[in-house]
């Protein structure tokens, strides 16, 4: 029997920079984190070819966002945009934030209790590994994203005399966002429970053929939001379900010591794992029912004058605009899943000697049912589209976009007694895939070389894995419908990697090593820089290049080899596919060090 405890305390003063390019040191928030973990094992030996081990665990989590010492307390951010500087006799253009840091008033507190019990039974045969997992967590979190509000201020110097502050120095703010709290206790509690039961043996099949084969089944029980009573009566909208969790998950491996020569070795393998879900999901559709959080985003006359001494002094003067408060729901659909991986492997190692070792392997990832959310309160069909751009949606009505072209998302909705109506949906889809050649030599006698390459290729429809509901949508690279997820390289794509690590014989006791690792072939996206689609977010519409602009691109000295480059290749691809029509560019970039970007 054994017992041990493991206690982590980690505080992070000033760790958590805010999401503006520039921010003030008051918007920096703390970070800190407690864990315990007490774990009792018992592993019995019941007979001399069976052994039991069970194992209980108690472990206690505790993290807190909260605003640094500087500031003190939660307090507005005040976002300025468009603050222009000249470089090199170029202008630049920046964003600048001050303020409290947008989560710096979050808690999270877990208590997980976890029952484990394997055993281990062998034949002469056969080794047979049979197990249960059972494991429940008791939740209390209180979400915090932007309930101290943002005041929005877009300078245009050129329009000012030059002066970059000059809206923020009159205090002309254009938009004020807040997720104004309703409640005293706006923390939201969950239970949640996960059930693991599985079987698993490891026999010769063959010579130098072993088979390990397993079968896991996990099934999870995760609360579900009240039901909104009006958000059902006037769009028929449910917002109690619960996510489907039961999953079926076989696996398998072969490797097989070709002769039982202990020089090529090939091994093959294949399996389905499902996740645990990111609790942070259910955090977001308990919160955001409509009775904990208002929204409030106003733009033009309906922004308060901000009085910033006042909010520094008295947090509760913060402008709450309760006629402007109109309920944002997050909600989990009715065929919301538990995000599996399907994954597959094969590898051959051929030792030629002792010291000299080489192999080549290949993997294969397809992640199923990842997250994602819908806007279910955007309208379905654009109003009108471009064109001249493709093709390109507008959900929301001509007659409603300024002489300036700015839109603002809340005229395309369905119905205007609500705000974002965000669907859980598990739509989001991972393809990997990745080929390896690696070796190793051992030149004198602990001394050592190895070197490895990959290849690889990652395309998916949504790089978003879990967190606030709305960084699905900010996150996703967007040509017209942000709902329409297309299969388009990850986020996490590079295409090359070569690692070599050296170390020394060990001399006197000490050996030298040195390290090399280089990527390349990673992806961007050309992005227009404002709102084209007229949707929640005015940061992901996919940049449209006209044709007649194209050309001047490529002449220009002052734009990157990676861009000419995906331009020519595009180009090539059109013409092999006859393709005339205009392209959004999602890009990529052949990533020589000095053309990054």
């Amino acid at each position: 029997m054994t017992l041990r405890n493991n206690f982590t305390y980690d505080l992070n003063k000033n760790g958590l920079g805010d999401n503006t390019a520039i921010n003030a040191f008051e918007s920096y928030g703390n970070d800190k984190n407690l864990d315990n973990s007490l774990l009792l094992t018992l592993r019995s030996n019941l007979k001399p070819n069976m052994t039991n081990e069970l194992k209980a665990q108690y472990l206690y989590t505790a993290q807190d966002s909260y605003q640094n010492d500087e500031l003190g307390h939660a307090l507005p951010r005040a976002i300025v945009e468009n603050i222009v500087s000249s470089i090199d006799g170029k202008d630049k253009a920046t964003n600048i934030q001050i303020g409290g840091h947008r989560f710096g008033q979050e808690s999270f507190r877990n208590n997980v209790f976890q029952l484990v019990d394997n055993l281990y039974y062998n034949t002469d045969k056969i080794k047979y590994t049979f197990g249960a997992d059972l494991m429940y967590t008791m939740a209390k979190s209180i979400y915090g994203s932007e309930v101290n509000g943002r005041f929005h201020f877009r300078e245009n110097p050129s329009a000012n005399g030059g002066d970059n502050l000059y809206n923020f120095n009159n205090l002309i703010a254009y938009r004020f966002y807040r997720e104004v709290p309703l409640m005293d206790d706006p923390s939201v509690k969950s239970n949640i429970y996960n059930l693991g039961v599985y079987g698993q043996i490891q026999t010769k099949i063959a010579k130098g053929l072993d088979l390990m084969a397993g079968l896991r089944l996990d099934y999870g029980g995760y609360p579900k939001a009240e039901l909104n009573q009006k958000l059902y009566d006037e769009m028929g909208i449910r917002t109690d379900n619960q996510i489907k969790s039961f999953i079926i998950q076989p696996r398998f491996q072969f490797d097989w010591n070709i002769n039982e020569g202990n020089k090529d070795f090939l091994k093959f393998g294949a399996g389905i794992f499902s996740s645990d879900i990111n609790n942070y999901m259910i955090i977001n559709n308990l919160v955001f029912d409509g009775r904990h959080l208002a929204t409030v985003d106003v733009t033009g006359k309906d922004v308060p004058v901000p009085d910033f001494n006042s909010y520094r002094n008295d947090y509760s003067t913060v402008p709450t605009l309760a006629q402007n408060q109109i309920p944002t729901i997050n909600y989990t659909g009715k065929d919301a899943k538990i995000p599996v991986v399907y994954k597959a492997n094969i590898s051959y190692t051929h030792f030629f000697n002792e010291r000299f070792r080489a192999g080549v392997a290949g993997y294969m990832a397809l992640g199923r049912n990842n997250y994602f959310y819908y806007d279910r309160n955007m309208q379905a069909n654009p109003y009108f589209t471009l064109d001249n751009e493709g093709g390109r949606g507008v959900y929301v009505s001509a007659a409603t976009i300024a002489a300036n072209g700015t839109m603002n998302w809340k005229d395309g909705r369905i119905n205007k007694n609500f705000g974002r109506v965000l669907e859980l949906v598990s739509d989001g889809k991972v393809n990997q895939f990745s080929f390896v050649v690696d070796t190793s030599y051992r030149y004198w006698k602990d001394g050592e070389i190895t070197a490895s390459y990959t290849w690889a290729d990652i395309k998916d429809n949504t790089s978003y894995n879990g967190n606030v509901a709305n960084s699905a949508t900010l996150s996703t690279p967007v040509a017209s419908d942000p709902r329409d997820l297309r299969m388009t390289y990850s986020d996490n794509q590079f295409r090359n990697k070569v690692v070599i690590y050296g170390n020394s014989p060990t001399i006197a006791g000490f050996t030298l090593g040195i390290r090399y690792a280089g990527m390349g072939g990673t992806r961007f996206s050309l992005t227009a820089g404002g709102n084209v689609n007229g949707d929640f977010v005015d940061s992901n519409d996919l940049a449209y290049i006209f044709p007649n602009l194209t050309q001047t691109l490529i002449d220009n000295p002052e734009v990157g080899k990676a861009l000419k480059l995906h331009h020519r290749l595009q180009q090539q691809d059109c013409r092999k596919k006859r393709r005339k029509e205009r392209i959004l560019w999602s890009l990529g970039r052949s990533c020589r060090k000095k053309d990054q970007v």
